[in-house]
């Protein structure tokens, strides 16, 4: 069983996945003018930096993280994270606008900094691809209980038809979201 996987989103975003202590963190790969960034997805990475930066050294280590990276032209030596992983503290911290008081106040921190990262854009593409992977397995699901017999008269099949239904009608309302979006996918919150 490998220990890492990975899928390229497209020509600047990367998901990737490694196997720590027998369980899978999930961690963002994305290049934003010309710098590529580390993200963790998991709110216990980013909520405890020691542990982060545990999986983030066991990430660094692993070959085929390597070969990936090495295959898209990323450089191990120029990869920043999302979270600071230094132990040093910062002597200056710039004033917080009241909307950014009132969004640390509500928000978990992996919620902060998920946004912090990522525009509206890039957030209905990981939606439209998670929707697209559902609408793709129940269709074969729908293929396969059709090449076993059932059909429109069977409940089951009406069921999982509906399922489908539904992923593609949520596919189609996210997909007419972003045709709306009008700030060229810089808008951040």
């Amino acid at each position: 069983m490998l220990d890492f996987t990975f899928e390229i989103v497209d020509e600047s975003t990367i998901n990737t996945r490694i196997l720590y202590a027998n369980e899978w963190f999930t961690f963002n790969i994305y290049e934003k003018d010309h710098v590529w960034t580390l993200h963790p997805f998991d709110g216990m990475l980013i909520r405890n930096k020691d542990m982060c930066q545990l999986v983030i050294n066991e990430l660094l280590k692993n070959k085929y993280f390597h070969v990936m990276c090495a295959k898209e032209n990323i450089l191990l030596s120029e990869l920043r994270t999302t979270v600071d992983l230094s132990n040093r503290t910062s002597t200056s911290t710039p004033t917080p606008s009241p909307r950014e008081e009132r969004l640390n106040e509500e928000l978990p921190d992996d919620i902060k900094s998920f946004m912090d990262y990522h525009t509206l854009d890039e957030i209905i593409d990981m939606e439209k691809q998670m929707i697209h992977k559902r609408m793709a397995f129940y269709k074969q699901m729908l293929e396969a209980m059709f090449m076993q017999g059932a059909g429109p008269a069977d409940e089951e099949f009406i069921q999982i038809q509906s399922i489908y239904v539904m992923w593609k009608g949520s596919y189609e309302k996210l997909s007419g979201l972003s045709d709306q979006d009008l700030s060229g996918g810089k808008k951040r919150w």
